[in-house]
């Protein structure tokens, strides 16, 4: 069985429309350290109207305007990173995305595809199983520990860098017991 693990993070303001979340950037990282990453920050959300915290924590990693992309041509190319995935030597049987308070960076994962249906599509479509979302807090409530957060942090790359380190700074000290966790 091979299995594949990304590690997520993405930045989004909730205080747009009620019940919105407008996405700023998105990143998601596989487990493999030789393999590239993917980190896209979107052209259409709404500058004017992030708040304090979000102009002192996230803008401030922003690129410039003009390197940033529209969230249909987010979607494409991760649609595209994903199929990368697929032509390996050893099929993939199993897909798992892991995020630090993931919830929410599933949410705004799936958007970019119209929904979780939709999102589940692209990874049928790039020829690799729907992904199982699992939650990096599930370790550090399991072994106490956490790391430091990165220098960089509100930066979604930084961020699920952090989160592929936690996870193998973590994994190793599941008791025989809390193996569950990472199986």
């Amino acid at each position: 069985m091979t299995k594949l693990r990304f590690f997520l993070d993405s930045e989004f303001n909730e205080h747009v429309q009620p019940h919105m979340l407008d996405p700023i950037s998105i990143a998601l990282v596989p487990e493999d350290k030789r393999a590239p990453a993917y980190y896209g920050v979107s052209a259409e959300f709404n500058a004017a109207a992030l708040t304090p915290w979000l102009q002192e924590n996230v803008a401030k990693h922003l690129p410039p305007e003009n390197a940033r992309r529209s969230n249909p041509a987010i979607a494409q190319e991760m649609s595209d990173y994903l199929k990368t995935f697929a032509n390996r030597a050893e099929p993939v049987t199993a897909v798992e995305i892991w995020a630090y308070n993931g919830g929410t960076d599933q949410v705004v994962l799936a958007n970019f595809f119209g929904g979780l249906m939709g999102l589940r599509q692209v990874f049928r479509d790039a020829g690799l199983p729907a992904p199982a979302f699992r939650d990096a807090k599930e370790l550090v409530r399991a072994t106490g520990e956490k790391l430091p957060p990165p220098k960089d942090a509100h930066d979604s790359l930084a961020d699920a860098i952090w989160t592929r380190d936690l996870f193998h700074h973590l994994a190793p000290k599941l008791t025989p017991e809390q193996r569950f966790l990472i199986k």
